[in-house]
């Protein structure tokens, strides 16, 4: 995970001028990076490139932590505070979100203003809202009413609730910018090629996440979110607010982070993928998964069988793992699926061309073919031709169904959870275009798709609570959300599914992390944000027990 984070610090500094393609990659090539010009220089356009290509690269390196907490990915480290993460986690991407983000778009306000740029301002504003409302899902309370200010250089803590206020009010703004008439329109626009119907539609969906977020704090949450899924505008199939990366390996390196991590000469260099999510897309229901070919590729056809491979193939299973009945160190005795289970912190044996690689979707890696072969190379699959999801239209579909399982709730929740796997099977599918060297025939038929639903289906309908229906739709929720793990992170915090999710391998870890540290780099410096002691301290929005709560790690 470091190193994917210190992999996405290169590219914040590397892409800047790009070209944009609405096809499967975006052709980033650098030219000039505008934080390198003065002020007085200021270009709105490389402005705004910079606010939509480093929000890209803060989300990708959230959502990736966000993944590991939610078993996602494989997290290193028993302890969520003294081991797996510290107060350097996330450095340069609370960096990221304030020196360029927030201050690029502050840097374009009045020169757009003037000159009638109503786009450019309208796609900061609902870019600043998704990040701001970023930042208090993973801290709490953060710098807001007085960040990014050239006088004040110690700005004060604002309630993560006036700052999810502040987020609303920014979005509506930007939805009166994108209906105004503009004299010139951004250069670039990586997201919707300057579809301002999908800009207002997703404005209208970060609201309908927001309102769920807040749930159970604001008794009216579900009535406003009710209110917006009445009027039809938030995004739908084809509208996916997401990031598409290049294809390039040098200068600059625009390919997928995690492929970057996972596609070097020698094999895997960081990472493996998560035992749990393995094994529940395998053996979760009584029908696989269609979409394990797509998100992950098997170097080799066998699992770890000896202590040279893994010490846990000689240990047996921990109490609490024998206990739960919970997958531990391999989910098969065959076929290859090489992972590791959650908080697993032993040394690292020569695996980087056994271990499982992320695959197709979402990293442009190698769709899996039964080849079998050992990454050595920097071009394998789909070159790094992939994706970073941020809200997808499968995403609302999952968000519906929450909010229909809910107290004041509507809607069939069972059509919308099998609407949104729907969605995601379909758009993973797609993606084996983007390996030119796949074989084609070893793509699960779409029969598959229906044998998955149907499986689904039946567990739902064996529910007898509605806890256990939500149960149901989080776990599938979880695994269309494989590629950023911060909607996955919330709606853990937020309703404790999946129940049957794998603990920590440390029975005595500490509790589950409810908010990071923040970052060194700022404590260090200001005096009016204070550490906080511990990482159990939830955000405004998480009102359910601190202890024990879904299961203590």
């Amino acid at each position: 995970m470091k190193k994917i984070l210190k992999t996405a610090g290169l590219l914040i500094a590397l892409i800047s001028i790009v070209t944009f393609s609405s096809c499967e990659t975006t052709n980033l090539e650098l030219t000039e990076d505008p934080n390198a010009l003065p002020e007085t220089a200021a270009n709105p356009d490389l402005l705004l490139n910079k606010v939509q290509t480093e929000f890209a690269v803060a989300m990708q390196s959230f959502g990736t932590v966000g993944a590991e907490v939610s078993r996602l990915k494989y997290m290193f480290g028993r302890s969520y505070q003294d081991d797996a993460y510290s107060a350097s986690t996330f450095n340069g991407t609370w960096a990221s979100a304030y020196a360029v983000i927030l201050k690029n778009n502050r840097l374009i306000a009045p020169i757009a203003e003037e000159k009638g740029l109503t786009k450019h301002i309208a796609i900061g504003q609902v870019i600043e809202a998704y990040t701001i409302v970023t930042l208090v899902d993973y801290f709490g309370d953060i710098p807001y009413s007085e960040a990014v200010s050239t006088t004040n250089l110690t700005p004060k803590l604002d309630a993560g609730r006036d700052v999810y206020a502040a987020a609303l009010s920014l979005l509506d703004k930007a939805i009166v910018n994108f209906n105004a008439t503009s004299t010139a329109t951004p250069a670039i626009d990586f997201y919707y090629d300057k579809n301002w119907a999908k800009w207002i539609k997703l404005a209208n969906t970060i609201k309908l996440k927001i309102y769920l977020q807040t749930k159970l704090v604001d008794p009216t949450a579900i009535t406003k979110f009710n209110t917006i899924i009445s009027s039809g505008s938030f995004i739908g199939t084809g509208e996916d607010f997401e990031f598409n990366w290049g294809i390039s390996n040098s200068n600059p390196d625009s390919r997928h982070p995690l492929y970057i991590a996972n596609y070097t000469p020698s094999g895997i260099e960081d990472g493996y993928q998560a035992n749990w999510l393995m094994n529940e897309m395998k053996n979760g229901k009584t029908a696989q998964d269609p979409r394990m070919r797509y998100y992950f590729y098997r170097q080799v056809n066998t699992v770890p069988v000896s202590e040279q491979d893994l010490r846990c193939t000689v240990e047996p299973a921990p109490a609490h793992y024998a206990a739960g009945g919970y997958v531990y160190c391999r989910i098969d005795s065959d076929q290859g699926y090489w992972g590791r289970d959650h908080g697993n912190d032993e040394g690292i044996p020569n695996d980087r061309q056994k271990r499982t690689a992320v695959g197709v979707y979402p990293a442009g890696g190698k769709f899996d073919d039964n080849t079998f072969r050992a990454i050595n190379g920097l071009t394998f699959g789909a070159a790094g031709g992939g994706i970073t999801p941020i809200v997808l239209a499968s995403t609302v579909d999952f968000w519906r169904a929450e909010a229909a399982l809910s107290t004041g709730g509507t809607g069939d929740a069972r059509a919308f959870m099998t609407a949104g796997i729907q969605k995601s099977l379909t758009k993973v599918r797609g993606f084996i275009t983007r390996d030119k060297t796949a074989i084609a025939s070893f793509a699960p038929a779409l029969s598959a798709d229906t044998n998955y639903i149907n499986a689904v289906t039946d567990k739902y309908e064996a529910a007898t609570s509605n806890a256990e229906r939500l149960d149901v739709v989080i776990t599938e929720f979880f695994i269309s959300l494989f590629g950023n793990g911060t909607d996955a992170y919330n709606a853990y915090r937020r309703t404790g599914f999946p129940r049957r999710i794998q603990p920590n391998i440390d029975e005595k870890a500490d509790g589950f992390i409810r908010s990071f540290l923040y970052p060194a780099d700022v404590t260090g410096t200001n005096p009016n944000i204070k550490q906080k002691a511990k990482v159990t301290q939830r955000v405004f929005w998480d009102t359910n027990p601190e202890t024990g709560f879904p299961f203590g790690n």
